[in-house]
This record gives structure tokens, C-alpha cells and sequence, in this order.
């Protein structure tokens, strides 16, 4: 056998990765992917040339996974040999990088170097471009037969068939084929980050009812500033808060313009569902941004929200003699330390989405995007192997092996264990019972049990909303075990019906339209700052328009409605 290109992957966590190149991934040519397509027809055939383990004779499986610090052995490990058990065969497995950029150069520098790649991939992170790439140069093969096949594929298929096909949609390239199997775990929390919270202390010190409107808000927060409600005998109050620069629901200007139009962070869909728009080319979006202008006009809406960093806005939130936020956006309750003895986030309550001028009362939704992460490579001489053991992943038992390790010992799923829990879910009536409990919580801890849930894996929605803890307690007199199920009553459904998601570029578009995509984010986040603190005036807009026009805006509408319209053709 030629020498592999994957031989120097490491074996060992403890030696570390020296990458001597910084690489710009998205840019990288997969040039030189032409010896592994070379193999594409052979590589089909079951059992020809198969790898044969020297010390068990079994066949072999090669897996270059994507490693995690968590995870302290590879080879002795509960997954891998329940894997082996399973399939009958021996798995090695190569790590490579835990750090997502360096594994991505990895996968590239491998690729494109043109000899013989593992039987398979197993990571997270890969750009959907360049999957196609990969994929349209033969290095990836193409799984769209062998997950048609309920022999081939039986778990897969057993998928209910609305999640399936949300899996696919997810999988499949712009070219028609699938190149990888996926991870598909749906989290209520994760789909709404944009949680405001306001400050029920100070309504309750000031007199005042919760607000349901912007206009509401407006009077609220004149009162909040104005009126201290803090008690402390300064006015040092902070009506709106946030993080222009935060990466998980902070950027208070998202959560507000959400109750002018519906924005996620990008390109959107029209009210007909078919039609991709760009909210902030819009006269709701020029609405939004006259009212948070005013707000700052008013010193209800603070600048600061432009200009601070993490540190910062951690450091306003934790302030210890006095609370100074009346609204804030904050995803996570992380950014209050210890929340549920912090007296400054035991004062905040989740504010519902509020109704605008027209009647719009949104919040920021992401409909969950299954994650690709099993590739089969060019160089598999036995792919339909490689394609059973990523579908046995999606067994209920092996996907719950791969999130939380051993069954009986750090998970269960049996009825007398699940009737001695409860979860807020249950308590608010979201849910009838518990799903599973994890009796570990071995996430958070270093072990050989599982591959920290790197692979595929399928859960629903309503089944991953329904795990309990079972390392602690529950109390519902904490804050933060009602956080979860508040915030899928107010923000679940607070969402237009049509989402737009899932589409995927041809490597044409994606030439296109790089440089668009990559400016306008950066443009428009400018923007909302300039025109919200006046360095900007509306006045103007027609010349931000124009701008935008400038930067590539129509093209990127146009070829995100192609790949729109492929996506539901």
C-alpha cells in the first residue's frame, strides 16, 4: 500500500498540530483531487482490495475525526468498540485537529495533495462550497444510492419522514448530491438566542406594567432612566443594552428591529414565502432605525452598545453596587456570574417580542440546519460499510451512546428512571414526560465513553427538549431551570412562517456573490450604528441604498433566489 497522506495525522492528543501555514480555507483550490477521482468507479465495488486489520483480521475502517480535549482516549473507548462489536469490523482512527480552522487547512492540505485520503471524515465545519468542491472533484463520494436503500441505510429511513427530508435538504449540494451524513439535534434555546430581558424590579419600584409595544417601551424607559429606579441616588441608569458585537443574541439593535421587520442577520423571505428580500433595503427597516434613533436622541439607548466588548458588557451587567441595565439582549445567562445568586439577574425577566407600529412582534429565528459530518472518500474501497456504520448512528441507542456515553451507567432511557424526574417543560405543561435522563453529565467532564458527539446522530426537537439532568436536583425555585421553557412560550412561535434556510450556492454563485456576502454584513452593522447615533442621518438613505446596490446587493438577492428556488422546486 502507497503511503498515505493522512499517516501523519496524530494518534495522540497530547502531541499538538504545528501548522506552519495560515491558509484562507474558502479560498483554497482542491486542485491536484484529480488522483482521487481516479478511484471514484472502483472505489464502489464492496470488497474489492478491502483493508484487512493485521492483528484481528477483520476488515478495517480508517476514520480521520475531528478530535475534542474531552475525549482522553480514542482506541480504548466505549463508542469505538461498540462500534466494532456492531459492524465486525476494526476502526483506526486518526485525530485531527480540534481547532476548526486548522482542521479545515488539514482536510484541505489532504485533498489536495492527491494520494490516498482516510475511508472516511468525521467532523463538523466544512463550508457547504466547499463540500461541493470536494464532492464535484470526486474526493467526497456521492451517498444519494446508498441512502435510498433501507438495506443499506435502515435507521436513516426511519427517520419520520418531515425530519428526513429536513436532513436532506440540509445534505444535499447544489449539484443534486449528498456527500455527507449529518447530525440533526433541533434545541428549542438555540433557536431563539435574542432573549431581552427587562429589569421587573425597577417596573415594580416605579409603578409600572410590563410593556407589550414599542411605544410602551418608549414611556418604560424614560422612566427607568429619569426616575431612578435603582434607588442609589444617581442617575446612572442605562435604559437599552446589549453588544453590537456580541455572537449569541447580545446585539440589542437585532432583537429591536424585529418588531419593524423580520431579520435574522442576513437575507430574508418576503411575506409570500417565495420571494428573497433584503430586510435592510426596506422602509420597515429605515422605520426600525428612526425609533432606536430616537431612543438615542433621548439618552434611553446607550452608545455604548456600539463600542463595548465582551469584557465590557459582562463588567455593566455584573456591576456590583447598583443594577444600571433596564432592558438588555443577552442569549446567555452565562453573562451574568453565578445567575442564580446574582442579584442583579434575579431582578431581570424575559420580555416578549413587542408589537410595532404595524402590528410586527418577531424575534431573530434560525430554523436548525442539520450539520454535516461523515464524508466518505475516494479512496474507500468499501463504501457501502462506511455508509452502514454512519447510519447506525442514527439507532436511537448509538445516537444517545455518542452524545452521553454508556447506557445504564451515563444515560437511560427506561420507564422507572424516567418517572423520577421532571423538567420545566413538564412543570409549564410544554411536555408530557421526560425523554431520557442523563445521569452523567459527561459533556463537561474528560472520559473514553463516547466521541463527544462529533458523527451523526439524529434526535427530534421535542425528544432533546425532554432530557433531564439527573446529576442534581431539580429546583424550580432557581431561575434559571424556568428560563428554557419561558422562552418557548414567548419566542418559539414569534417567527414568520416562511424562514429562509437550507439553500446552498453552486460554485458559480458562490464566485459571484463572495465578495458581496462578505462586505454587506460588515456595511450594514456599520450602518444601524452611524444612522442609530446620528453620524449618520436618515436623509441619507437613499444613498446607503445605493451603496448597497453598489456592493453586489442585486446579485446576491438574485443568486440566493436561485438557490432558493432549487431548494423547493
Amino acid at each position: 500500500m502507497k503511503k498515505s497522506i493522512y499517516s501523519g495525522l496524530k494518534k495522540s492528543w497530547k502531541k499538538s498540530l504545528s501548522m506552519g501555514l495560515v491558509l484562507c480555507v474558502l479560498g483554497m483550490s482542491a486542485a491536484g483531487c484529480g488522483k482521487t477521482a481516479e478511484t471514484t468507479e472502483t472505489a464502489g465495488t464492496t470488497g474489492t482490495d478491502v483493508q484487512v486489520s493485521e492483528e484481528s483480521g477483520k476488515e478495517k475502517i480508517t476514520i480521520a475525526l475531528q478530535a475534542n480535549s474531552f475525549i482522553t482516549d480514542y482506541d480504548d473507548n466505549y463508542l469505538t468498540k461498540k462500534l466494532e462489536e456492531e459492524m465486525g469490523v476494526d476502526i483506526e482512527i486518526y485525530q485531527l485537529p480540534a481547532d476548526s480552522n486548522e482542521m479545515k487547512t488539514k482536510i484541505s492540505l489532504m485533498v489536495s495533495g492527491g494520494e490516498e485520503l482516510p475511508d472516511v471524515f468525521c467532523t463538523y465545519g466544512i463550508p457547504q462550497e466547499l463540500i461541493l468542491d470536494y464532492g464535484s472533484k470526486g474526493a467526497f463520494i456521492s451517498l444519494n444510492d446508498y441512502l435510498d436503500n433501507p438495506e443499506t441505510a435502515p435507521n436513516f429511513n426511519a427517520i419520520p419522514e418531515e425530519e428526513k427530508q429536513a436532513i436532506l435538504d440540509t445534505i444535499t449540494s447544489a449539484d443534486g448530491n449528498i456527500y455527507s451524513l449529518a447530525k440533526y439535534e433541533p434545541q428549542s434555546w438555540n433557536l431563539t438566542p435574542y432573549r431581552m430581558y427587562i429589569n421587573q424590579a425597577w417596573l415594580d419600584n416605579l409603578g409600572l406594567d410590563m410593556p407589550e409595544t414599542t411605544d410602551e417601551l418608549h414611556e418604560v424607559l424614560k422612566a427607568f432612566v429619569n426616575n431612578d429606579p435603582n434607588g442609589n441616588g444617581v442617575k446612572d441608569e442605562i435604559g437599552v443594552y446589549g453588544l453590537a458585537a456580541g455572537g449569541y443574541g447580545e446585539n440589542i439593535t437585532v432583537a429591536l428591529m424585529n418588531s419593524f421587520i423580520f431579520y435574522n442577520g442576513g437575507l430574508s423571505l418576503a411575506e409570500d414565502g417565495k420571494t428573497v428580500i433584503a430586510p435592510y433595503a426596506t422602509e420597515e427597516w429605515k422605520k426600525g432605525l428612526a425609533y432606536m434613533a430616537g431612543l438615542y436622541s433621548e439618552g434611553l439607548l446607550s452608545a455604548s452598545i456600539f463600542t463595548d466588548d465582551s469584557t465590557q458588557f459582562k463588567a455593566v451587567l455584573n456591576n456590583e453596587a447598583a443594577n444600571l441595565v433596564g432592558v438588555v439582549s443577552a442569549g446567555s445567562t452565562g453573562n451574568w456570574a453565578d445567575a442564580n445568586t446574582n442579584p442583579n439577574f434575579l431582578e431581570m425577566e424575559l420580555l416578549s417580542p413587542l408589537q410595532g407600529p404595524d402590528g410586527i412582534a418577531y424575534s431573530p429565528y434560525t430554523p436548525y440546519n442539520s450539520e454535516p459530518t461523515w464524508y466518505i472518500t475516494s479512496s474507500c474501497k468499501n463504501p457501502e460499510l462506511a455508509v452502514k456504520m454512519g447510519d447506525l448512528f442514527f439507532r436511537q441507542d448509538i445516537s444517545m451512546t455518542a452524545r452521553y456515553g454508556e447506557e445504564g451507567v451515563d444515560w437511560s432511557m427506561e420507564d422507572d428512571v424516567l418517572s423520577k424526574y421532571t423538567t420545566p417543560y413538564i412543570e409549564m405543561g410544554i411536555f408530557d414526560k421526560v425523554t431520557a435522563v442523563d445521569l452523567s453529565n459527561l459533556w463537561a467532564q474528560n472520559n473514553n465513553k463516547s466521541w463527544h458527539n462529533i458523527g451523526p446522530r439524529y434526535a427530534s426537537l421535542t425528544f432533546t427538549d425532554g432530557v433531564a439532568l439527573g446529576t442534581e436536583d431539580y429546583n424550580p425555585e432557581l431561575k434559571t431551570e424556568q428560563l428554557k421553557a419561558q422562552n418557548y412560550l414567548k419566542y418559539q412561535s414569534a417567527h414568520p412562517e416562511h424562514v429562509l434556510s437550507g439553500y446552498k450556492y453552486t460554485l458559480e454563485e458562490t464566485e459571484r456573490i463572495t465578495e458581496a456576502a462578505t462586505n454587506i454584513p460588515d456595511f450594514v452593522k456599520q450602518s444601524v450604528a452611524e444612522f442609530v447615533t446620528g453620524a449618520r442621518s436618515l436623509e441619507d438613505w437613499d444613498q446607503y441604498l445605493e451603496e448597497l446596490n453598489n456592493m453586489g446587493l442585486q446579485e446576491y438577492v438574485e443568486c440566493t433566489q436561485a438557490a432558493f428556488d432549487r431548494l423547493n422546486q
